[in-house]
């Protein structure tokens, strides 16, 4: 049974074209929202892909530069430091004690060697009347005691950092990483990029974008989801009103494609696995590393189908081949057949292909079942992720790490999981409607 307005066709014209503008109104806000989404989204990849470069952990743990700098800043700090305790006094002055008669021991032994020269003889000859050896044995321990003064004045000591600081810093020149020189470049147009001339004001305004960004993507993501639910709930309303129905089916038809386009172009998942600290205590000094990034990948669905079909491996070729057509192009065909039923239920019902592909092909439909399978790949890749991050947390008397794990799910699956839902709900509002035939 029809409303009134069935019946006044200036009445339902006016409310046809009311309903139109406002929709359209709606769809402009989608589109426009969903635009901010994929842009943002590839901002925030962007400026997180900057990041995990600059603090890759080939560039900090791994690199030998910058283990030589901190070994040498720790072993330097230790040479300034460095003093000798009671003990090692005493061991040293035993050394010392010991080296000087063994010198006056050798020294003698020398001159009692047989002398062939009329010098040597008569030098031997003054040395036995004038010295008595153990008269110098005797006098070792004050010239102990005069170098241990000397040894251990703060000058002396000076010296001898200077000395071993210079042998230090001559060792670690000819320490280096002969793949600095070629990141350098990159390394340096990514800091003028954000407008920094070091690594941690890199760090903080690359921290400062991305919170931005990311705040911004899910105002949009919000506003996108808000604009397609307000689509759907006029169209349950006037599900009825059969001069409305056809115009609102559309727009709602067109809104679930915004959803598709942008759910498969957007970032889903966003793996992103890093040392957060690491601590390496040695010479009394802690060695630190920090936001040391072990691996990053940001990756949408049509990215991960272009990845497929890139792979070279037949396999990969035709699971990429496979969720193109079933989780992508099928879903927009069967839109297409749903618009094409609501403008014209009796032509169009005519034709079996038609009303099969907008009501009953959901066999084929693997939209819903991608959006399951992106969900377990998440709950998977955290897993692992986590179990793997877990056996490098230490905490002992050499060593401290701390790891984390950002792995998160992104506003592109959110976008995703909605269009399923919105493309549901059309196709069983517009079934219940018009009660289509051939279906089957």
């Amino acid at each position: 049974m029809n409303d009134s307005s069935d019946s006044n066709p200036t009445m339902a014209a006016f409310a046809k074209l009311l309903m139109i503008v406002s929709l359209f109104i709606l769809l402009l806000i989608e589109a426009w929202c969903g635009y901010q989404v994929h842009e943002l989204s590839g901002k925030q990849k962007e400026y997180k892909m900057d990041y995990a470069f600059v603090n890759n952990v080939s560039f900090g743990l791994l690199s030998v530069d910058i283990w030589r700098d901190q070994v040498v800043a720790s072993a330097s700090g230790e040479i300034g430091d460095f003093r000798l305790s009671p003990e090692q006094e005493a061991d040293l002055r035993k050394q010392i004690n010991q080296q000087l008669h063994g010198l006056v021991d050798q020294a003698f032994q020398s001159i009692n060697k047989p002398q062939k020269s009329l010098g040597g003889k008569l030098k031997k000859l003054a040395v036995k009347t004038l010295v008595n050896p153990q008269q110098i044995h005797a006098e070792v321990p004050g010239f102990t005691k005069k170098l241990m003064a000397e040894i251990t004045k703060p000058a002396s000591y000076k010296r001898i950092a200077n000395i071993a600081d210079t042998a230090l810093a001559q060792l670690g020149r000819k320490i280096y990483d002969s793949s600095v020189a070629s990141t350098r470049n990159v390394m340096d147009s990514i800091y003028n990029k954000y407008g920094a001339t070091d690594k941690i004001v890199f760090e903080k305004n690359n921290a400062t974008k991305v919170a931005g960004v990311k705040k911004a993507t899910w105002e949009y993501t919000y506003g996108m989801l808000g604009s397609a639910v307000l689509m759907l709930i006029v169209w349950l309303l006037i599900r009825k009103k059969r001069y409305l129905q056809a115009a609102v089916c559309i727009m709602s038809v067109v809104a679930a494609m915004i959803l598709l386009v942008i759910g498969v172009t957007t970032t889903i998942i966003e793996i992103d696995a890093a040392i957060e600290k690491l601590d390496l205590h040695f010479l009394s000094k802690a060695i630190s590393f920090k936001n040391q990034d072990l691996f990053f990948q940001s990756q949408s669905i049509m990215e991960v189908i272009r990845l497929l079909l890139q792979s070279g491996r037949f396999d990969s070729l035709i699971v990429g081949v496979m969720i193109l057509i079933f989780a992508v192009l099928f879903p927009l065909v069967k839109l297409v057949a749903i618009a094409m039923s609501a403008i014209s239920p009796d032509k169009w019902a005519k034709i079996k292909n038609v009303p099969y592909f907008a009501f009953g092909a959901s066999k084929w439909d693997m939209s819903n079942v991608m959006a399951v399978a992106i969900l377990m790949t998440y709950i998977g890749f955290n897993g692992i992720v986590d179990s793997t991050l877990s056996s490098l947390n230490f905490s002992d008397s050499t060593i401290t790490s701390i790891t984390t794990n950002h792995t998160t799910i992104q506003p592109g699956y959110i976008i995703f999981i909605a269009f399923v839902a919105v493309a549901f709900a059309i196709s069983a509002i517009l079934k219940k409607s018009i009660n289509p035939v051939n279906i089957e």
